[in-house]
């Protein structure tokens, strides 16, 4: 077997953690607010960066253990993948202060997009620099995701923040 890329292992653990500082953002945002209707959408999103986590995290395992990609689909059925808890939240204290200093719907909506933008570029960075093809799909379907993401909170802000 070929030895794994460590900088294919290197952007796994950057996607990781990119996911898993939206994830606390989203929940502490969700927290924040009491109009069910955005509520519901930030509580949406913390779901969906909790299992873009899952992928992540299932991919790094699987690369290190076997040396092989594996289908999300495959990831996305295991039971035992780590959970993102409470103690979470004390590596991304400065994210967390930031959306406890918002002073308006529009401020968490930036954070937000900001948020997506960065894992957006991270995703389609290392789709373009991972030489193998099944590395380029699970990178570039988590880019999409995350346009995805964009496109949710863009379409939040003419709707809560005008």
């Amino acid at each position: 077997m070929t030895p794994v890329d460590q900088q294919v292992l290197m952007a796994l653990t950057a996607g990781i953690q990119s996911e898993t500082a939206a994830y606390v953002f989203y929940i502490e945002a969700s927290k924040k607010t009491q109009a069910k209707q955005f509520k519901d959408v930030l509580e949406k999103l913390a779901f969906e960066e909790k299992m873009h986590f899952q992928i992540l995290e299932g991919q790094h395992h699987s690369l290190i253990r076997s040396e092989k990609w594996i289908s999300t689909a495959d990831i996305l059925k295991r039971e035992g993948l780590p959970e993102i808890g409470e103690d979470m939240t004390d590596v991304h204290r400065d994210l967390i202060k930031e959306v406890h200093a918002a002073d308006s719907i529009k401020t968490i909506l930036d954070i937000a997009y900001r948020l997506e933008v960065e894992a957006f570029e991270l995703f389609e960075r290392e789709a373009g620099r991972t030489t193998s093809d099944e590395g380029k799909k699970i990178f570039r379907d988590l880019a999409k995701f995350e346009e995805g993401h964009m496109r949710i909170i863009q379409e939040m802000i003419k709707k809560f923040a005008s």
